[in-house]
């Protein structure tokens, strides 16, 4: 914007003292703001924040934030995505589902929150999320074995194989719409009597039970 726009000399100091007025309005607060190859504008309608570029098309480069009591609140802008691990090992009973107790938080966005250790994931906005749970065993079985990924106490996606002795690592990884305040616990299960051994890969240690939860398409308002 470069504010030497051609006008019309005034004929007046009461048109001069006008037309400075109105420029001075335009500069302290421009409906546009030409940058490089881009123009930056709202749209009058929504207030979200556009970059349109000189050779075509545009793109949203922000949405009008909810109403906030606190004015200065500063909402994040970053896709919600979260990933925490199981890295200690966690012994329970065979013979029913046991809910993971996730202890190390690997990264987060700050609308999440969660703090380990804990079960319960709540998804903080809604829309379409990518999911990947890796559940990996601390020892070999022969047992059924089985990963369960739950939404609000109901199994949505599992995987579950007979093995022969070998050291087990499963993977469940899909999409889902999910709602805001969705409740998300991951589990394990081994059929028999005794104990069950999972956190950390009995075959490779440094690998480790862990969840990935990842935002892809926002739900609209």
């Amino acid at each position: 914007m470069s504010g030497t726009a051609n006008v019309k000399p005034a004929k007046t100091d009461a048109e001069w003292a006008r037309n400075t007025e109105k420029r001075l309005n335009s500069v302290e607060n421009p409906t546009s703001m030409r940058v490089g190859e881009w123009v930056l504008s709202t749209d009058a309608q929504t207030g979200n924040l556009i970059a349109g570029h000189v050779d075509g098309g545009s793109v949203i480069l922000a949405k009008k934030p909810a109403a906030s009591q606190n004015p200065d609140e500063i909402v994040d802008s970053k896709t919600p995505f979260i990933k925490v691990e199981r890295q200690q090992n966690q012994s329970d009973a065979r013979g029913s589902a046991i809910a993971v107790i996730w202890d190390t938080v690997i990264a987060q966005t700050r609308d999440w929150g969660f703090t380990a250790p804990g079960t319960d994931l709540e998804i903080p906005v809604g829309g379409v999320y990518r999911v990947n749970f890796h559940l990996a065993f601390l020892n070999a079985s022969s047992a059924t074995n089985k990963a369960i990924f739950q939404v609000n106490n109901e199994v949505v996606a599992a995987q579950e194989f007979v093995q022969n002795t070998a050291y087990c690592g499963m993977y469940v990884s899909d999409t889902f719409q999910f709602n805001a305040g969705d409740v998300i616990v991951c589990a394990a299960y081994v059929s028999g009597s005794g104990t069950m051994d999972f956190g950390s890969s009995g075959a490779d240690p440094s690998v480790h039970t862990s969840l990935t939860l990842e935002l892809i398409s926002k739900e609209e308002d």
